[in-house]
C-alpha cells in the first residue's frame, strides 16, 4: 500500500458522518501491508487508548503461556480442559448454593467462548456501576448459571474476569507481573496500564496499549506465536483458539468480509480465514494472513457501523 492510497483511506475517516450526522471521533488507524506500516494519529497523538474488549484477546494469549509452561513442567497440569472451580473454591463465598452443581464443570474453555451458562450478560461497565470491585468474583459465581457449561453463549465480561482470578491464582503469582515477564517484555512492550477490578485484573477491558503495541499482538497472532521469529507461545495454542466455538446468527450482507460470523476463543472469526479482536466504541485488530496485513483502528466512536463499514471497505477492496 503506497502512502496516497492510505491517505485517501485516512480521508474516509475524516469524512464519513455517523448516524447524528457527527464526524467519526478516531483517535488512530494503523495498516500494516507486507511490514510496509502506515501510521495516521487523528487527535491523540502518542497516547495510550482504552482498547477494551481486545483485553479479551491479550489475557486468551496469555492463558496459552500457562498452559505451555505446564506443558514444560512448571506449573500443575493446566489446558482448556482445566477445571476452574477447585483453582478459586477458597477465594470466593458462595452462596447460591444451586450453583455449586454447574460451577464445578465450568472448563477454562468455557471462560474463554462465554458459555459458562448465564443468561444474564454480566459485570459491563454500566451495571457494576457503584458496586465494591473486591466483590465482583462473589458476584459472578454466585448469579444463577441456568444452562450446562459449553451448552449456552452469551457475550459479557463475567468470563474473562474469572480467567483472570484463575490465571493468578494458578501461576500464584501478580498476573500482571507475570504477564510482562512472559509476554509484555518479549514484544518489548514497556509502556501499557491494566486496570484492576479488587483483586485481580479486569481481564475483559481496561487495557491501555498504543497503536503500535497493538501491532505486535497482531504479529504474534498471525505468525501463530512468534515475534521476530522468537517462539513465545506454542503454535497449536494459536490454532485452538481460532477454531469456532459459536456460530453468530446474521445471514445479511453475506459478502462482508469484516463482520462477526464466528466466536472462537476470545477472538472473532470474520470472512475467509480473516479474524480480529474488537472493542466497543471502534476498538479493532484486524488480521488477514494470506495477505501478510494487519488493520488497527481505536476511536471513541458510539456508532460503530460507519467505521466497521469503511474497514470492511479496505479489506474488500484494497488488501484482498
Amino acid at each position: 500500500m503506497d502512502q496516497k492510497t492510505f491517505d485517501e483511506i485516512v480521508n474516509l475517516f475524516k469524512t464519513r458522518k455517523d448516524s447524528q450526522g457527527e464526524n467519526l471521533n478516531m483517535h488512530s488507524l494503523l495498516i500494516s501491508h507486507d511490514d510496509n506500516v502506515l501510521l495516521h494519529n487523528f487527535n491523540k497523538q502518542d497516547e495510550l487508548a482504552d482498547v477494551r474488549s481486545i483485553s479479551k484477546t491479550i489475557l486468551t494469549l496469555v492463558t496459552g503461556i500457562v498452559r505451555d509452561l505446564s506443558l514444560e513442567g512448571y506449573y500443575p497440569a493446566f489446558d482448556e480442559n482445566t477445571y476452574i472451580y477447585p483453582i478459586i473454591k477458597d477465594k470466593v463465598n458462595i452462596s447460591n448454593e444451586k450453583n455449586l452443581y454447574y460451577l464445578k464443570k465450568i472448563k477454562v474453555k468455557h471462560l474463554l467462548t462465554h458459555t459458562m451458562g448465564y443468561d444474564k450478560v454480566l459485570l459491563m461497565r454500566g451495571d457494576i456501576a457503584g458496586m465494591d470491585p473486591f466483590t465482583y468474583l462473589d458476584y459472578i459465581m454466585n448469579q444463577p448459571i441456568v444452562y450446562e457449561p459449553g451448552e449456552h453463549y452469551l457475550y459479557s465480561n463475567a468470563g474473562f474476569y474469572t480467567l483472570s482470578a484463575v490465571l493468578e491464582e494458578f501461576v500464584k503469582e501478580d498476573l500482571l507481573e507475570f504477564i510482562d515477564k512472559h509476554l509484555f517484555s518479549k514484544l518489548n512492550i514497556k509502556n501499557y496500564h491494566w486496570e484492576k477490578y479488587g483483586n485481580y485484573l479486569a481481564g475483559a477491558t481496561r487495557l491501555w496499549l498504543s497503536t503500535e503495541c497493538l501491532l505486535k499482538i497482531g504479529k504474534l497472532l498471525m505468525n501463530y506465536g512468534k515475534y521476530n521469529n522468537q517462539l513465545i507461545i506454542k503454535r497449536d495454542w494459536i490454532e485452538k483458539i481460532l477454531i469456532p466455538s459459536t456460530f453468530i446468527k446474521n445471514d445479511n450482507k453475506p459478502n462482508t468480509y469484516f463482520k462477526r460470523y464466528a466466536y472462537a476463543k476470545g477472538i472473532w472469526l470474520g470472512k475467509d480465514d480473516i479474524f480480529f479482536a474488537s472493542g466497543t466504541d471502534g476498538q479493532a485488530l484486524v488480521v488477514i494472513p494470506e495477505k501478510n496485513s494487519i488493520i488497527i483502528t481505536l476511536a471513541e466512536q458510539k456508532d460503530e457501523a460507519p467505521l466497521e463499514s469503511i474497514l470492511d471497505y479496505i479489506i474488500k477492496e484494497i488488501i484482498i
